[in-house]
This record gives C-alpha cells, structure tokens and sequence, in this order.
C-alpha cells in the first residue's frame, strides 16, 4: 500500500447482494471481533462499527465467529493521503491469511465466484459512501443479523466440546448449501463492448466443448492489468486445460500496489498447462513459458488476438496485433506426459475454449471466432460476445436455477455426488431447508445419462441440458464415475 488513512465500516453481505429482494431476505453479517495491527491476529475485541486502517495499525483481522458466505460492502468514512489500495483476503482458516493467496486460489469455481480470495480496492479523497459491487440497494435498508445462533439448526449438550464440533461441522456445512438465484453473475455483455470478464476463473464454453485442429481470433481490451484465454480444456471432465495470460504495461494511474509483476512481468505473455498459473492441492498447474510481447500492452485498447491449435501435433501459436509471440510444442516443453495429464487426460490443444483473468484484473472480449485450422472457410464457432442472454449461461456464469448443496462452502461450487451423500443428512437438522435437497437431486437428474448413470459432479452456472438437446456433451459429461472425488 502506498499510503495510509482510511475510515472503514465493513460488512459483508450473504448471497446475492447485488439484488435489492435478496438484500432483503438475506440481510448481512457484521463482524464480531476485530483485531488492528502489523500482522493477522486472533486475540480480538469486540467489534463496534468501524475501524480506522493508519501507518501504526495497518492490518485488521475481522473474525465472525461462524463460517459466512456473501458479497461484502464497505463504507468509506474517509481517506487521507490518498489514493490508498486496500488489500482484503478471505479465508476459512486463520493460518491462511499469512500467505499470498489467503487459502485459495479456488480453480474449481465457476465465474459466479471469485476464485482468487484475495482482492484489492482502491480508495481515494473523493470516495466518501459505499463501496461494492454493484448494487441496487441502500444499505441503510439492509436487516443486519447479527446473532447466528438464531437462524435455523441448533445443538446444544451438557459437553462445550461437542457444541464446538457441532458449529465447526454441521453449522458450518449449511454455507455450502444455497437457495435458487443467490449466485450473482460476475460477467455481464453490451452492444458496445462485447462481454466483461473480471479476474475470476475462466468461464469455458460448452459450445466448443470439441474443438480439434483450429484457429481462434477474438478481440481483447484489457481494462486492468490483464487477460487470461484457455484452450484445450476437457470440460466433461473439467480438467486440464491450456492457459494463456497477456500483461499489460501496468500504467500507474490502474495498476495497485501489490501487483504480481514476478508471475506476470508488464507485456508479457505467459503459458501455463492445468487449472492455473498457482497450484492448490491436487490440482497442479505448470508455468510452460513466458514471452515477451514486441510491444507495449495498452490498457483499454482493442487488440486482435489470435491463437492457432494444431491438436494433433501439440502445436501452439499466440500472436497478437499481427505478431507472433510464440509458437510451442507441448511436448518439447520439458515436462512429460504424465505431470501434464490429469485423471488420465492429457490435453493437447483439444477441448473448449474460455475467458478469465488472475487476482482484480478485468477486460473485455468480443466478435469469437473459431475455424477449422486446414480450412478458413470452415467456421466451428461464432459468438460476437454481446448478448449476455447468450454469453452468461453458455460460458457457465448464469445465476444457479436451484437450491444446491455444494463441496464446500468456497472451494468447487460445483455438486458432487459422493460429498451429498454425508451433506444430506446433516441439512436435516443443520438448517431444515428441504428446497436445497431437492433442488441438488434436480440439478443431477437433468445431466443423468439414458442408461441411468449419474455424473460425479455437476455445474450450478450453465443453463440446464447444455446444449439443450441431447449430445455427446451431455452423455460424456453425465457418464463420468460416480466415486470421482477431490480433497484441497
């Protein structure tokens, strides 16, 4: 940070904050302890309503004595010696929050979280009021719940011991469990400027779930910091996948303090194989290489970008503006088949294609097209990315159209069969929400094969049946094992 002196009143918010009628059935949680100083802390005091960030005491540690889960807002009382950039991780674990990317990144999510855990705000003289995304609502109306022990679901023994477990356990399991239409989508499209993607996971499109030997070009506008674009990722197995990030120069008057110039250096491309450019357990990622653009990377200039996929040969080519910025085998990369497969696949180019960024970067893409790589008359696959009608369900960010239990409360977002079995019967009594059940069996029957088989993990975030008739998609998707499992 580069300076300090920032008025804080902070209160995250449960769910889908950014609509006003869940705002109202939600309400926000306050924090109850908060603790000011140099480092992370857990001997807190009780938290009042406000904080002040200075050059003595430049970290708070907000504890909410519960496992929560929303959107947060601030409101800014005041700044001086500002700009100021305010760095806020978000973690499960207290020892997370000592690391530099708290306990995640999440490369499980989908673009209806944010799968980095750690984002920065920048607030300067003139940013008095509230601060979030984007909101409908004056938080003046918001019901504050500040007493979680009177939602729905209590324990209570002659043994503290077992009514710790009971908040650690099946208290904490009901904020993995959501209603319909409390995921907000993070993507969003106009006319203008195709479709904005903030620095979340990429979004893949089920669309192009088998493409083989091809050419993409779209237009890239990078509005801070950079852009991410995937290749090759098995999406029915959500696996694998080619990363590709484009840094921008990093212009001062954008770019925050705590930067990550190391991982990604002002106008490079970098290439990663897996989920990622940073590893979480059992989902590994390889950084293949990193490329200097023959340029200065503009921010929120369009760029033509094209990237050619020869998948039989393992062959890639990323140019951009006309210019070659590599050309790749990845088998020459020196890493061998097996450190670059996952469950058994390994990627050479063939897969669905998809859009994101890393930790609060954004941009923008439009006008997607994909031909067939002997034949540029061929075209696989056009979308000019500005019907958000279109974009948001196909690249997996729509909002979830059921209740849904999920493999933990911030890590998959995503349904899996095995982790149901044990989270079904502590819902029961954890939080008496039988819509969330159901809405979970009716999110895995619609990907249920003909034959009867069940997938061992589902999407929340795509629209239904995607495509909607019945495909190889659908089939390969709905018939992966049952017992398929991931711990982080």
């Amino acid at each position: 940070m580069r300076s300090f002196g920032i008025a804080l009143v902070l209160a995250p918010a449960l769910a889908a904050v950014c609509l006003a009628d869940n705002l109202d059935k939600y309400g926000v949680f306050t924090p109850k302890k908060i603790a000011l100083g140099f480092v992370p802390s857990m001997d807190g005091e009780t938290y009042s309503g406000g904080f002040t960030l200075t050059s003595d005491a430049p970290l708070a540690t907000l504890d909410y004595d519960y496992e929560v889960a929303g959107l947060p807002y601030f409101v800014v009382s005041s700044v001086s010696n500002g700009p100021v950039d305010v760095e806020v991780k978000y973690a499960e674990q207290f020892p997370a929050l000592s690391r530099n990317h708290s306990d995640g990144p999440s490369q499980f999510s989908t673009s209806t979280a944010n799968s980095r855990r750690v984002e920065t705000h920048r607030f300067s003289d003139s940013d008095a009021g509230p601060r979030s995304p984007p909101c409908s609502a004056s938080p003046a109306s918001i019901e504050v719940i500040d007493d979680l022990t009177s939602l729905p679901g209590k324990f209570s023994s002659s043994n503290a011991k077992y009514d710790e477990i009971w908040k650690l356990g099946a208290r904490a399991v009901t904020a993995a469990c959501l209603d319909a239409g409390s995921q907000v989508p993070s993507w969003s499209s106009s006319e203008e400027n195709g479709t904005f993607v903030p620095g979340t996971r990429p979004g893949i499109s089920y669309r192009t779930w088998n493409l083989t030997n091809y050419v993409l070009n779209f237009e890239s506008q990078i509005i801070r910091g950079g852009a991410g674009y995937t290749v090759g990722y098995d999406l029915t197995g959500n696996r694998d996948g080619i990363q590709i990030h484009l840094a921008s120069e990093y212009p001062s008057d954008t770019t925050y303090a705590n930067i990550n110039s190391t991982l990604f250096p002002a106008s490079t491309a970098t290439l990663a194989w897996g989920y990622d450019f940073a590893n979480a357990t059992s989902v590994t990622s390889y950084i293949l290489g990193q490329y200097d653009v023959p340029f200065s990377v503009k921010e929120n200039v369009w760029y033509p970008v094209e990237i050619r996929v020869n998948s039989t040969a393992g062959n890639i080519v990323f140019s951009i503006d006309g210019h070659q910025v590599f050309d790749i085998v990845l088998t020459e990369m020196g890493f061998t088949d097996d450190q670059l497969s996952f469950y058994g696949w390994a990627s050479r180019g063939e897969g669905a294609i998809g859009f994101g960024g890393w930790q609060d970067q954004a941009s923008y893409v439009q006008n997607v097209t994909v031909t067939s790589l002997t034949d540029s008359s061929e075209v696989l696959y056009s979308n000019p990315m500005t019907d958000e009608s279109v974009v948001v369900p196909e690249f997996g960010g729509q909002s979830n159209p059921y209740g849904a239990c999920l493999d933990g409360a911030k890590r998959d977002r995503y349904i899996w069969l095995d982790d149901f079995y044990h989270t079904t019967r502590i819902m029961g009594v954890a939080n008496s929400k039988p819509e969330q059940i159901t809405g979970t069996w009716e999110c895995l029957f619609e990907y249920q094969a003909d034959y009867g088989q069940l997938p061992g993990f589902v999407p929340i975030s795509y629209n239904r049946r995607c495509p909607p008739q019945r495909s190889s998609f659908t089939t390969q998707a709905r018939a992966m094992p049952t017992t398929t499992s991931q711990t982080t």
